[in-house]
């Protein structure tokens, strides 16, 4: 795929995580202890070039004073991509937290982009709608002695490599957040039976 077009803003109160640019990150948490879900039955049609947020799709949490939280996000929905010509464009999201994407980060970082749907050539037609689902996960340290807003949303745009515009066709959505006490992030396959604060480095 094509190199990313737009890059998303880092947050000052994000805890960035240590990244491995087209390689494996592991993620490990303690208990969930906080779960939100947003859903939409609204239909969405959408064709920017840029990362725009998806309507409904965006929600505030608060991460508890002093405290590391693993944050995981997954969205699911119907979707179509179509255009009538045969180039080869696709539709892509990306999921922020505070407008920093979260991991895998395939919209900021290496040459790849997260394709959720595609035209597959001009051969996607009206009749194209399917499900999608993806998930992604990131650090967040709140140091302070109040509650950490935290902005979760989800972003969407299409690709541009001539002939037509995608139309981005979105209905029927799941956003859903949950949080786990801690967080530990390391840039390869975890060890069978790794626990929370060994060697990985924590966030």
């Amino acid at each position: 795929m094509h190199p990313r077009l737009a890059t998303l803003a880092l947050a000052s109160r994000l805890a960035t995580p240590a990244f491995a640019v087209d390689g494996i990150q592991t993620f490990t948490g303690g208990a969930h202890f906080y779960k939100r879900v947003v859903t939409n039955t609204n239909v969405l049609l959408g064709g920017s070039e840029k990362f725009e947020l998806l309507p409904g799709a965006e929600t505030v949490i608060f991460v508890p004073p002093q405290t590391v939280a693993l944050v995981n996000v997954g969205f699911s929905a119907e979707t179509r991509c179509t255009a009538p010509d045969a180039t080869q464009n696709w539709c892509e999201m990306a999921i922020t937290v505070n407008g920093a994407e979260a991991s895998p980060m395939a919209s900021t970082y290496g040459g790849d982009t997260f394709a959720v749907d595609s035209t597959d050539s001009g051969n996607a037609t009206q009749g194209n709608w399917r499900a999608h689902a993806f998930t992604r996960h990131t650090c967040v340290r709140n140091a302070t002695n109040t509650p950490l807003a935290v902005t979760v949303a989800v972003n969407w745009k299409v690709t541009n490599f001539g002939g037509n515009l995608p139309s981005f066709w979105v209905d029927d959505s799941a956003l859903v957040v949950e949080m786990a006490r801690g967080c530990s992030v390391t840039d390869k396959p975890a060890p069978d039976g790794a626990r929370l604060g060994g060697a990985s480095a924590q966030q």
